[in-house]
C-alpha cells in the first residue's frame, strides 16, 4: 500500500451506487452540518469537476455527490482534507456484520444562534467527532451506528431513530443535561428508541457515547447482518444492565432520571427567524429534495459571504441555513436568494418534505426527489393559502431501509414495484400519523400499491379531509387516531 493511500484508508471511502449510471458516491461528513461559505463553495467545484454539476444535502447533514470515478478518488480525498471534511465508511457495500463505523454526527442546525435553545450542542458533537474520526478502535462495529445530541426544543433531529441520542433537558435543580435514547431504527426492523433513565452533564457525553459504542463493538451481534444493528443489543439486554454496564465502564453511577415528558418533533426551523444574538437572524432556506446544482452552490456561497458572516448550516430537513445575517441585510439575501432560484416563501412543506436518493442506490424503482418535488408543487397549486399554517411532514423513501424516515412521517410513502399489465409499475405504500415524542407512534399503513402517478392525489384526498375534520387542537396524529382515514380517501 503506498503511503498517499494508506494516508486516507481509515477517513475515505467511496459508496457502491447502482442507478442513474453511476457506480459511486462520496457522503462528505459534516458535524453538526456546520461549514463555512468557502467550504460549501469548494464542495460546489468538487461537484463541478467530479459529479456532473450535481450535489445533495441529505437527512443527515452530509453533502452527497455521485458519479465519482474510481481512479480520480485519491485526488478527491486530498481536496477534501484541505477543505476540512472527511467521508463515512460506507460499509454497507459489504457482507457480513462488520465494517461499521459512526456516521455523521447530526445536530440542531441552529445550535448556538436559536433564542429557544436550551444549550448549544455543537461543540460536543465537534468534540464526538474527534473522538470517533479515523479512530481505528471503531472502525469495526457490527453495522454503521448513529448518534445525533441537540438542545433544540423542536427536537427537529427526530431524536428516537438514531442509535444514540442526546435530549436537552432542565434538571428540577435548575441545571441543563442531558437525557440519552437508545436503540432508534427504522429500517426493515423499526424500533424508536427508549429512554436510558438517566441524566447525563455535558461533560458526561464524550465519556458516556464512548463507552456505549464500545459495548456495540465488543457484544454487539455479528452472527447475521439483519440482526447486527444495536437495537438488537439493546432488546437483548434491556436498559438496565446497558445503564450498569455504561457505568462501570466510566467508573462512577450516572443519576437516576425519570423523564416525564418528551418533546414531540414539531419540525423544521423555517424561514427567517431572529437570533439569540441582538441585531442577527437566521434564514432557512427550504432546498426541495436537498438538490443543488454546482452554480447554484457558488452563487449562495457567495451571498452568504457577502451579506453575512459566512457561517452556514445543514439540516436535518435536506435544507440549508445562512445564519449570523445582520437584520439590515435579510431583505437583500431574500431577494439574492430569490434570483438564484431559491425564494424563501411558500407552504411549510418545501421545509418538511424529505426523500431519499433511491434513484442511485438502486433499491427504488423511480426518482423519490422528482416524485416528492411534484407532490409539493402540485398540493401548493390546488391548496394554496390553505397549506400556509399546516406544519405536516411528508416522506418518500424508495424502499423499506426507510433512509427519508417514511415511518415517522405524518404522511409517509414507501416505493415498491409491481407487475401490471404485464409491465414493472413503480407505485408507493402509503403510512399515516408517524409521532416523535411522549406519544411516539410510527405510522399506520392505509394504502398499499397506489401508482406513483396517483400519489399526489392520495396526499391531496388526506390533507384535505384532515383539514375539513380537524379541531383547532387536533395534530394529523391525534385526528389520524380519531379518524379511520383510509375509509375516508
Amino acid at each position: 500500500m503506498t503511503d498517499d493511500v494508506e494516508k486516507f484508508v481509515d477517513r475515505y471511502s467511496l459508496g457502491r451506487d447502482k442507478g442513474e449510471d453511476s457506480k459511486h458516491f462520496l457522503r462528505i461528513k459534516i458535524a453538526n452540518g456546520m461549514l463555512t461559505a468557502e467550504q460549501f463553495r469548494r464542495i460546489g467545484q468538487l461537484a463541478e469537476r467530479y459529479s456532473r454539476g450535481y450535489s445533495e444535502i441529505t437527512d443527515r447533514q452530509d453533502i452527497q455527490l455521485h458519479w465519482i470515478e474510481a481512479e480520480n478518488a485519491l485526488e478527491i480525498f486530498s481536496k477534501l482534507e484541505e477543505i476540512g471534511f472527511t467521508t463515512d465508511k460506507c460499509g454497507q457495500g459489504y457482507p457480513g456484520a462488520r465494517y461499521g463505523d459512526v456516521r455523521n454526527i447530526v445536530g440542531c442546525p441552529v445550535a448556538g444562534v436559536d433564542k429557544f435553545e436550551l444549550i448549544d450542542a455543537s461543540q460536543i458533537i465537534q468534540q464526538l467527532d474527534k473522538v470517533f474520526t479515523g479512530n481505528k478502535n471503531f472502525l469495526d462495529l457490527p453495522r454503521k451506528f448513529k448518534i445525533s445530541a441537540s438542545g433544540c426544543q423542536l427536537n427537529c433531529t427526530s431524536p428516537e431513530v438514531y442509535d444514540l441520542s442526546f435530549v436537552a433537558v432542565r434538571h428540577s435543580s435548575g441545571k441543563i443535561g442531558f437525557v440519552a435514547l437508545v436503540g432508534g431504527t427504522v429500517g426493515v426492523a423499526p424500533q424508536l428508541a427508549r429512554l436510558l433513565g438517566v441524566f447525563i452533564k455535558p461533560d458526561e457525553v464524550v465519556d458516556v457515547t464512548r463507552a456505549i459504542v464500545e459495548i456495540y463493538r465488543d457484544y454487539g451481534s455479528r452472527e447475521n447482518k439483519a440482526k447486527a444493528r444495536f437495537r438488537w443489543l439493546v432488546d437483548a439486554w434491556g436498559i438496565e444492565k446497558l445503564k450498569e454496564t455504561v457505568e462501570e465502564k466510566i467508573g462512577k453511577s450516572l443519576e437516576t432520571y425519570k423523564l416525564d415528558y418528551l418533546p414531540t418533533c414539531r419540525g423544521e426551523h423555517v424561514g427567517v427567524q431572529p437570533q439569540k444574538q441582538e441585531g442577527y437572524s437566521y434564514i432557512s432556506v427550504p432546498i426541495m429534495g436537498g438538490i443543488l446544482s454546482s452554480g447554484k452552490m457558488l452563487e449562495i456561497a457567495d451571498v452568504t459571504d457577502k451579506y453575512g458572516n459566512g457561517d452556514m448550516r445543514l439540516s436535518t430537513f435536506q435544507n440549508l441555513v445562512i445564519v449570523n445575517i445582520p437584520d439590515n441585510n435579510v431583505n437583500l439575501v431574500l431577494k439574492k436568494l430569490e434570483q438564484i432560484g431559491f425564494p424563501v416563501k411558500g407552504s411549510v412543506l418545501r421545509w418538511t418534505t424529505i426523500a431519499c436518493a433511491g434513484n442511485f442506490c438502486g433499491k427504488a424503482p423511480e426518482h423519490p426527489k422528482k416524485r416528492a418535488i411534484e407532490t409539493v408543487e402540485y398540493l401548493e397549486e390546488r391548496l394554496g393559502e390553505t397549506l400556509k399554517n399546516l406544519n405536516l411532514r411528508i416522506c418518500l423513501s424508495g424502499c423499506p431501509n426507510g433512509c427519508a424516515r417514511h415511518l415517522i412521517a405524518d404522511i409517509g410513502m414507501q416505493a415498491i414495484q409491481l407487475t401490471i399489465d404485464g409491465k414493472p409499475t413503480p407505485c408507493y405504500n402509503i403510512y399515516v400519523g408517524g409521532c416523535l415524542g411522549s406519544n411516539s407512534a410510527l405510522g399506520k399503513l392505509i394504502k398499499r400499491a397506489v401508482r406513483a402517478e396517483q400519489v399526489k392525489y392520495e396526499v391531496e384526498n388526506l390533507i384535505v379531509t384532515y383539514i375539513k375534520n380537524k379541531t383547532s387542537l387536533g395534530s394529523f396524529h391525534d385526528f389520524n387516531n380519531q379518524h379511520s382515514l383510509e375509509n375516508k380517501t
